[in-house]
């Protein structure tokens, strides 16, 4: 049995009015990290994708719209009620590609449908502090991004930043999961081993 779970990230900026053009949110970045099980063997896909000041932004949600094209069994997502769920709505409601960002509600929607395990309920939900605390709490190597330090990866174009902070936070959330479920130990064995290899860094 084929059984897919997909861990998710994002990062985006709200950008204010000025002048006269509109409020918008800017989805300047998604991480996905795929892990399929194979009749007991778990198999990791680890993607980002990023867009600077000199990028088109719908390039990022036709990115992910891609990336959700086939629904997986499991979604997870970290403070999605709160966090996740309304910025990729707002990116897409304020997006200037109209058409693009109805297919990624479309293909978001279609997520939603499988199981869908928000990691920060176990927690404390959106009482929660903050992600990177957690992480530290649970002994996890992750190197967090400021708000500040997105914004001006973004304005300077360093992808590479922004995709790797986004990676960092999918493989980090995929652990927190795995930390809160009674018998994990083969599970967290096949991920530690796969974190030693090449195809866990995120590629350009």
């Amino acid at each position: 049995m084929n059984t897919d779970t997909v861990i998710l990230s994002t990062a985006w900026i709200n950008q204010p009015e000025l002048g006269e053009r509109p409020a918008r949110t800017l989805l300047i970045g998604t991480a996905t990290l795929t892990v399929s099980n194979r009749f007991g063997t778990l198999a990791f896909d680890l993607a980002a994708h990023s867009t600077t000041v000199t990028c088109d932004q719908v390039e990022t949600m036709k990115w992910l719209a891609d990336r959700l094209q086939a629904p997986p069994a499991r979604l997870l997502l970290w403070r999605a009620g709160d966090i996740v769920v309304p910025s990729l709505i707002a990116a897409a409601e304020t997006a200037r590609d109209a058409i693009s960002g109805a297919r990624l509600l479309r293909q978001f929607d279609l997520a939603l449908t499988g199981e869908v395990i928000d990691v920060a309920d176990s927690y404390g939900g959106s009482k929660a502090t903050s992600f990177d605390a957690i992480a530290h709490q649970a002994g996890l190597s992750f190197v967090p991004m400021t708000r500040a330090d997105l914004a001006e990866a973004h304005r300077t174009g360093c992808h590479g930043a922004i995709r790797d902070h986004l990676a960092a936070r999918a493989k980090a959330t995929w652990r927190l999961w795995l930390n809160g479920l009674d018998d994990a130990t083969t599970q967290i064995a096949a991920t530690t081993a796969w974190d030693n290899t090449a195809e866990s860094e995120v590629q350009l």
